[in-house]
């Protein structure tokens, strides 16, 4: 069983990541407030204990969160490890889980950090309060605290892990949501081929799981990634899409795209040079279209007008699209 913590500064990206990474490697995904929510909702005799804690204004003490987690390790079945999201926030946390793998006989195999400057760190959570609704955490006191908490009681944690020799670091800013996955991908084979070239089944179960995991992003959409390796020279992935996501029009230079339509409904766009809109092609309802092969240097998007499933193609190693591959369209 492998144990795997996604570590880093408020507002790095973690809860955005993690969904993708446990799909992929068939991980079980532990954000400790989740969790706390999820044993109080069963009415647990640990949920009872931090129910009435919580009620009564105090923090919930390391003990009953650890307990929990310890009860989740023994109960979850059909999975090849578990990745912890928000655990453990302090060296004394990192202490008890070590004590409790060594129990099992288990150990933290990697600890993976999202890093990004504080200055990024005030930007994503003003932006994350105000889209959130959340006026309170959205105040420069409040963004100062958390900082501050972060670097006395958190960061410690890197030098203990690095002395344990687990330590595994990304930048959190080095370009938008799928660079940053792209190199957190890039580090999990690299620690462990075992995850490469898995047997994948598309089934409703896998489109509900990334279903709900686009719901949980920004971008309201959720990739799933079909290559044997990262270098590989031909890209293949499943993309679940809800309305509102938006992709920016783009091309590809170097190949031509073939989507395929799996469930829903949704319109791939083609743009002019100019930035007007050439054609729209309506897929599935009563269209009788599923596919479309989209030549190279094409300008598109795509627009989903309920849950969509697609499956794309194209050849070359994947990269972000750089700048010069991005359209700005006329409305």
């Amino acid at each position: 069983m492998k144990f795997y913590i996604l570590f880093g500064p408020p507002g790095a990206g973690k809860g955005t990541h993690a969904g993708a990474i446990a799909s992929k490697y068939n991980l079980k995904h532990v954000s400790t407030g989740e969790l706390l929510r999820s044993e109080i909702a069963a009415g647990t005799e640990l949920g009872k204990m931090a129910k009435n804690l919580i009620e009564a204004g105090n923090l919930v003490p390391d003990y009953v969160v650890e307990g929990m987690i310890e009860h989740l390790f023994h109960t979850t079945k059909g999975v090849a490890g578990f990745l912890l999201d928000g655990f453990p926030r302090t060296v004394q946390q990192a202490e008890d889980l070590d004590h409790l793998l060594a129990q099992r006989g288990e150990k933290v195999n990697a600890v993976i950090s999202i890093m990004i400057s504080d200055a990024t760190v005030r930007e994503r959570l003003k932006h994350r309060a105000t889209v959130e609704g959340r006026a309170d955490d959205a105040s420069d006191e409040t963004i100062s605290n958390r900082i501050v908490t972060y670097h006395k009681k958190t960061e410690p944690l890197i030098a203990y892990y690095k002395q344990a020799g687990v330590y595994r670091e990304v930048s959190g800013e080095c370009g938008g949501v799928e660079a940053v996955r792209a190199q957190l991908f890039d580090l999990f084979n690299g620690m462990d081929t075992s995850f490469l070239g898995e047997q994948v089944v598309m089934d409703n179960a896998l489109f509900d799981l990334l279903e709900q995991q686009a719901h949980d992003t920004p971008r309201l959409r959720m990739n799933y990634d079909l290559r044997n390796t990262t270098e590989d020279d031909s890209q293949r992935m499943l993309n679940v899409w809800l309305p509102g996501s938006k992709l920016e029009v783009h091309r590809h230079q170097h190949s031509n795209e073939t989507v395929l339509l799996l469930k829903g409904k949704m319109d791939v766009v083609l743009y002019n040079d100019d930035g007007t809109e050439a054609q729209r092609i309506h897929m599935g309802g009563d269209s009788g279209v599923y596919g479309i092969n989209i030549p190279k240097n094409v300008w598109h998007t795509v627009e989903a007008f309920k849950l969509a499933v697609t499956f794309t193609a194209k050849d070359g190693a994947w990269a972000p699209n750089a700048p010069e591959d991005i359209l700005e369209v006329k409305r």
